[in-house]
């Protein structure tokens, strides 16, 4: 299996090597991508520290020659988004010879894809063989990979078909929580790739019920499995728009996600942190006196959201919960669930703080409740907005270090990869929100925003970023 997608690109290669020259072939060249810098500030009880963070993602795809085409991307990133208690600033900027991934596991310059495409005449199909980031509701499509082949179909009005397989794959939450690992054994950081062969297909659409699409109703269904470890993950969304103007709308969705892990689970990885995780889960993660944190082998998440739009204003209104053992039901932290607030969700670098496959809802006997609303006002080229979010239940919320040490805190047990660091906790708090953006032109946006959390949990984040869209 390890040479089979290898195997099948090369052929590929060779097919576009025939088919004409180099220079017909991307004479056409697209780019697509982003790139941004930040500076990220943490406060509060629990919270701390200060890092600048840049990143860039850049996708070439060379023009078609007989159908073929080659895309490429490169992927470059150092600093973090989410300091912590002791990170400062002072080593953001490395040598001027270039990136050390010694520093961090988060510093990296990568050629993150490489994949051939064909599309075909008679058909609208297209075929993409090769290294390439994981696309679906499951996942974030910038960061997350995977070795293998997809295929996409639009043949039927309104519907696309999607398939692909991967003999190997990562999520960039995994990566991360694998290279954080602070076990005493796990200083070899080796590599963390994954190797349970996975498969991800769906079929989403979007059709306009009357002859003016005044009624346009929208759907996605897909289903995701892993030899040995994932026996389905199912995502499926179904989203009714009222139009009654341009810029005018009403729309009302439902998202419903749920996951069945193996009962004998196991990662295909060189990592001593994922080869060990389902066995060491419980005594890793379990204080010597509390609750045993064993896996959530059952994990569901729904979403129900109201949203409108009228001209220069935006507002939405949801409400996020949980069935089953547990509610980790994506293998991203956000994946394809559509919800607002923009720190109780994403306060981890690795994940564990969201929905994702090693977060807080891995452990059986969790819960979580959110609910949210979002606004925000154009105001020229300025962007108003305002989130706020209520989570509660049993969600065994992992802290950051600063976090962790508190007499008064009734602790849960370990945070995943972080035994006798950080904590987790059963959590009710509230976040509020405001933030400012500013476009400048087509392709570049600031922004500023404020996140408070407060409650159970007293964390603060400020954040200005800008971003530049290929």
């Amino acid at each position: 299996m390890k040479y089979k997608a290898l195997g099948t690109f090369l052929v590929f290669a060779f097919s576009l090597a025939e088919a004409g020259s180099l220079k017909e072939a991307f004479e056409e060249t697209s780019l697509s991508g982003f790139a941004f810098g930040r500076f990220t500030t943490n406060g509060g009880n629990d919270g701390g520290g200060s890092r600048f963070q840049f990143r860039i993602k850049a996708d070439l795809t060379s023009g078609e020659v007989n159908g073929y085409s080659l895309g490429g991307g490169i992927f470059f990133s150092q600093g973090s988004g989410t300091p912590d208690k002791g990170n400062n600033t002072d080593n953001d900027i490395q040598g001027s010879r270039g990136v050390r991934t010694d520093m961090s596991g988060s510093d990296v310059f990568n050629i993150s894809n490489l994949y051939i495409n064909k599309s075909f005449t008679q058909t609208k199909t297209k075929v993409k063989v090769g290294q390439m980031n994981l696309t679906g509701p499951f996942t974030d499509k910038s960061v997350d990979r995977g070795i293998g082949g997809s295929i996409e179909n639009s043949d039927i009005k309104g519907t696309q078909i999607f398939l692909s397989g991967y003999d190997s794959w990562i999520t960039d939450d995994i990566y991360i929580a694998a290279q954080a690992s602070k076990l005493p054994n796990d200083t070899g950081k080796k590599g963390s790739g994954i190797g349970n062969n996975l498969i991800i297909g769906g079929v989403s659409g979007g059709y306009a019920l009357d002859d003016g699409a005044i009624h346009k109703l929208d759907f996605k269904l897909y289903d995701l499995w892993a030899h040995q470890l994932i026996d389905y993950m199912i995502f499926g969304e179904l989203a009714y728009k009222y139009t009654l103007a341009e810029h005018t709308f009403l729309k009302f969705m439902g998202q419903v996600a749920a996951t069945g892990v193996n009962p004998s689970a196991r990662f295909e990885s060189k990592s001593v942190f994922l080869n060990g995780y389902f066995a060491n889960k419980v005594s890793q993660e379990s204080f010597t006196t509390g609750p045993r944190q064993e896996l959530a082998t059952t994990r569901g998440l729904y979403n129900i959201q109201a949203s409108i739009e009228v001209h220069k204003f935006y507002a939405e209104l949801g409400f996020a919960g949980s069935f089953g053992q547990g509610y980790a039901a994506l293998l991203d932290n956000v994946g394809g669930f559509n919800t607002a607030g923009k720190l109780w969700n994403g306060s981890q670098g690795h994940g564990a703080d969201g929905f994702g496959f090693l977060g807080g809802g891995a452990t059986k006997g969790t819960n979580i409740n959110a609910l949210y609303a979002e606004a925000s006002y154009k105001l020229s080229d300025f962007v108003l907005g305002l989130d706020f979010a209520w989570v509660s239940g049993k969600n065994n919320y992992p802290m950051l270090t600063a976090g962790s040490n508190h007499a008064n805190y009734v602790y849960r047990g370990w945070s995943p990869a972080y035994p006798s660091q950080k904590k987790t906790l059963d959590a009710s708090f509230f976040e509020l929100t405001p933030s400012i953006a500013y476009k400048i032109g087509k392709k570049i946006t600031a922004q500023i925003y404020y996140a408070s959390i407060f409650g159970d949990i007293s964390l603060n984040r400020t954040r200005m970023q800008i971003t530049y869209n290929f």
